[in-house]
């Protein structure tokens, strides 16, 4: 009966002195920090870039969904504004170049584009809580190919 009862003293200080050190060996969560590209979107010459958020929808999907036609549509003011920065003159046929460019990129949803990053911001480090973020890029080459086929 000694024996039994020792066995049993023996286990439960084992068990508790695992847990006790378990608890107190438990690493620090890590500090989060938002993506460096959630505040200078990254630039480069082979792509163009671009950031979309999106805020809190009852589906995950459709909130990554959202931040990623977001990105697509900063890609596409992205595009415009570097072509009429660069005073690049694509002549068309019907001569409406700005809004065939705009319907061009709207209607394609900016094909062949990339989303390199995705970014859940839970406890509103960068902005608000529960916000979805997604980072895009378009190869220059692809966005080139889809202005001359505006011609």
């Amino acid at each position: 009966m000694k024996s039994i009862f020792l066995t049993f003293f023996v286990i439960f200080i084992l068990c508790f002195s695992l847990i006790t050190v378990g608890c107190i060996t438990t690493p620090k969560p890590e500090k989060e920090t938002a993506p460096q590209w959630v505040n200078s979107i990254p630039h480069d010459e082979k792509c163009f870039y671009a950031v979309g958020i999106s805020g809190p929808t009852r589906n995950i999907k459709d909130a990554w969904n959202q931040a990623i036609i977001r990105a697509r549509a900063e890609l596409g003011k992205t595009i415009i504004t570097h072509i009429t920065s660069h005073d690049l003159i694509i002549s068309t046929t019907r001569g409406e170049y700005s809004a065939q460019l705009i319907e061009a990129l709207s209607d394609t949803e900016l094909n062949f584009t990339e989303v390199i990053e995705r970014w859940y911001d839970r406890n509103g480090i960068y902005g608000l809580p529960g916000y979805y973020y997604a980072l895009v890029r378009l190869e220059k080459k692809r966005a080139e190919m889809l202005l001359r086929s505006l011609k």
